[in-house]
């Protein structure tokens, strides 16, 4: 059997659904795109140190007396503060600093 233009039955079947094939890949990309994750630019090196940095400060598994170190330098952990929600740290000076000679 022959279509008009001299294609055959068989080949028009397969290029209508080689087609009906690209139009779904291009309707499932496109949602996938729009509905997939969130595609974010990953974070400078100040953003990551700020980012590990509350992490640690907001650690459960601290004790009393652990010594974190942070982007704005050591603290050591005091327990929660009085509203049983949030920690207190207070500020230790840089042992690599006043280990050093000539300072």
């Amino acid at each position: 059997m022959m279509v008009s233009g001299g294609v055959s039955g068989v080949t028009a079947m397969r290029i209508a659904l080689t087609m009906l094939a690209c139009c779904l890949l291009l309707t499932v990309s496109a949602s996938a795109q729009e509905h997939g994750r969130i595609k974010r630019k990953p974070p400078t090196n100040l953003e990551a140190e700020r980012i590990a940095s509350e992490i640690v400060m907001n650690d459960s598994l601290l004790q009393k007396g652990d010594i974190v170190v942070t982007d704005r330098g050591f603290f050591v952990f005091r327990g929660l503060a009085v509203d049983g929600y949030t920690f207190e740290f207070s500020p230790v000076a840089n042992p690599v600093v006043i280990g050093r000679p000539g300072r």
